[in-house]
């Protein structure tokens, strides 16, 4: 057994640091990822509308948008604070989805 494994092993799932940067982090990844996907898909749908028909999507559907990825990656973060916490932690690492592997806590 490796000396960092038998350093992380305890009875409980060892405290998470940074855990305000973890949230700004998951932010900014969702709104790296949902900003060009969703607006890049919704304006290939705008184009299509245009070309085919004579509909007219006003801007604000777009701002609607955003608004709702906005809103999208600021739960993710808060999510993601939450799971931060010690008693969050110790269950998610109970079941394999903490800040360490199950196998490093103790039975």
């Amino acid at each position: 057994m490796s000396t960092t494994r038998r350093a992380i092993r305890a009875a409980s799932a060892p405290d998470i640091l940074f855990k305000a940067q973890r949230a700004l982090r998951t932010i900014v990844q969702a709104l790296v990822v949902l900003l060009p996907t969703a607006n890049l898909a919704a304006l290939a749908v705008v184009s299509y509308l245009n070309e085919q028909t004579d509909v007219i999507v006003p801007a604000w559907i777009f701002a609607g948008l955003n608004a709702v990825i906005v809103v999208t990656a600021l739960v993710m973060g808060l999510v993601a604070r939450l799971m931060a916490v010690p008693g969050v932690n110790d269950i998610l690492a109970r079941i394999g989805l903490g800040s360490v592997p199950r196998s490093a806590l103790e039975e």
